[in-house]
């Protein structure tokens, strides 16, 4: 049930990556949501933007995540929060982008801040210790900023169904896979393509053409979440 206007007190904001933070807010009394899904976050009344949701339902706490961007005024308010201030929630949304139960094999593209919604999954998953295979391909343009992973790594070691595939764009330093995810880099890094369910989460040029390569795959389940930049 969608819950609207709550104003929910700011617990911790966390730097998870180099111009990346995560807020954790209070949870409100009975809400409930699915892993995958998003809220509607507001500084003010008619000053909000939606967020996918890093928290899985089991937690008893709300998080999200965003990159805090300069030219962004709404970015650079959000910024200047602390823990003990509040922000109106309502949510959750999202009819078709979040993770069931009976889904036992999928993979997830995430693009730069894509990522988040996959968070909640995932620590959903291994919570609830489920035998839910999962890879994800993770796009980032340096390692500086690839957000969460750290705890990225933990979830691996603690979930042996997680494989996370990460590469670079924009980043000669960095040691592994580098440049897009293409066609190629699918077939190189994922077995039984046709056969998963697939998430992609990202800015919506990237999921369209991520979306269109899948295709050519002949995958029959595909959700698609696009990250607009604000």
């Amino acid at each position: 049930m969608i819950q609207e206007n709550i104003h929910s007190k700011i617990l911790e904001i966390k730097e998870i990556a180099e111009f990346t933070k995560a807020f954790v807010l209070e949870k409100p009394k009975n809400f409930d949501y699915l892993p995958g899904q998003h809220v509607f976050i507001e500084i003010a009344p008619e000053n909000g933007k939606p967020f996918s949701l890093v928290s899985s339902p089991t937690e008893n706490f709300l998080e999200f995540a965003t990159i805090i961007r300069n030219d962004s005024p709404f970015k650079q308010e959000l910024n200047a929060l602390h823990p003990g201030d509040k922000l109106i929630v309502s949510g959750p949304y999202s009819k078709k982008f979040y993770y069931e139960d009976e889904e036992k094999d999928i993979a997830f593209i995430a693009g730069g801040i894509g990522i988040t919604p996959f968070i909640g999954i995932l620590r959903y998953l291994t919570f609830k210790n489920m035998n839910t295979r999962v890879t994800l391909l993770y796009s980032n343009k340096t390692f500086k900023n690839t957000a969460f992973r750290k705890e990225l790594d933990s979830l691996v070691e603690k979930n042996n169904n997680i494989r996370i595939v990460s590469t670079m764009t924009e980043d000669p330093a960095y040691k592994g896979n580098k440049g897009r995810i293409d066609k190629k880099f699918i077939q190189d890094h994922i077995e039984n393509i046709q056969d998963k369910t697939w998430y992609i989460a990202g800015a919506p040029k990237m999921v369209e053409i991520m979306y269109k390569i899948l295709k050519e795959f002949n995958v029959k389940t595909i959700k698609l979440d696009s990250f607009t930049g604000y």
